[in-house]
C-alpha cells in the first residue's frame, strides 16, 4: 500500500507568517492590561496597610509608560510629581528618613491638636506651616514659635473672674497649646511590600491574559482572509 502525502509548504508559511505577525500586537495588548490589573493590586495593597487621609494618593500609583507595538515595555510605579512636600509613599516600601527640606528641623503636626484632631484627618490648610506665615517668629492664627521646641498657639479655653469697681465679670483666658513639635528628621518605617504585590499580578495574570489577547488577533486576522 502506497500513501502519497502532500504539503503546501507556501500556506504553511504564510499562516506562520500571519501568526507572528500579529504577534507584537497581542504582547502589546497583554502587557497594557497586565499593567493595569497589577496598578489595581498596587493601590488595593495601600488602601489595606495605610490611613489614607488623601485618596489621591491611590492614583498616584499608575503606568508611568505605556507599552506600544514597537517598544513592547510598560513602567507601572508611584509618580512622586506632587505640590509641596514630596510625596513620601516610595519611602514606606524602603523604609528610610525623612530630612528637613529647609533648616534644620521637620515640623510634626501633634494629632489631637488643631492643625490635626485626629490622625485619620489632612492637616487644616488654615494651620498648615507655610499658612501660617511667620514673622520674628509670630505667626497667624495666634501662633509664636519657640526655636528647638515647636510652635505654640494661644487659644482661648476657660473663663476667670475678673475684678471691677463696678462689680465682677466673667472673661475668657488665653492658655497656650503646642500644636507642632519641631523634630530633626522622622522615621519612616517599612509599612507596605507595594512592588511585591504588583510582581505578584503579574506572575499570576501575564500568562492568561496573553493567550486570550493572542487568540483574539489570529481570530481577528483569519476574519479578514
Amino acid at each position: 500500500m502506497n500513501i502519497k502525502l502532500e504539503i503546501d509548504a507556501e500556506g504553511v508559511v504564510k499562516l506562520c507568517e500571519n501568526v507572528l505577525r500579529q504577534l507584537p500586537y497581542a504582547t502589546n495588548n497583554a502587557i497594557t492590561r497586565t499593567a493595569k490589573e497589577a496598578v489595581e493590586g498596587g493601590q488595593k495593597e495601600v488602601a489595606a496597610d495605610l490611613t489614607l487621609r488623601k485618596k489621591f494618593i491611590l492614583g498616584r500609583i499608575k503606568i508611568l509608560q505605556y507599552s506600544k507595538v514597537n517598544n513592547l515595555t510598560a513602567v507601572i510605579g508611584i509618580d512622586p510629581k506632587v505640590e509641596g512636600a514630596p510625596l513620601i509613599l516610595g519611602f514606606l516600601e524602603e523604609g528610610g528618613t525623612k530630612e528637613p527640606m529647609r533648616g534644620s528641623d521637620i515640623a510634626v503636626p501633634l494629632t489631637g491638636e488643631a492643625p490635626r484632631p485626629s490622625f485619620p484627618q489632612t492637616v487644616k490648610s488654615s494651620l498648615r506651616y507655610t499658612s501660617l506665615d511667620f514673622q520674628n517668629r509670630r505667626g497667624r492664627q495666634r501662633t509664636f514659635i519657640i526655636p528647638g521646641v515647636g510652635i505654640f498657639q494661644r487659644v482661648r479655653s476657660y473663663t476667670g473672674r475678673v475684678l471691677h469697681s463696678l462689680g465682677a465679670r466673667s472673661e475668657a483666658l488665653d492658655n497656650t497649646v503646642l500644636i507642632y513639635s519641631f523634630q530633626p528628621s522622622a522615621k519612616l518605617p517599612h509599612e507596605l511590600h507595594l512592588r511585591q504585590a504588583m510582581l505578584e499580578v503579574i506572575d499570576k495574570r501575564f500568562a492568561p491574559i496573553f493567550s486570550e489577547e493572542f487568540a483574539k488577533e489570529i481570530l481577528k486576522r483569519a476574519s479578514r482572509v
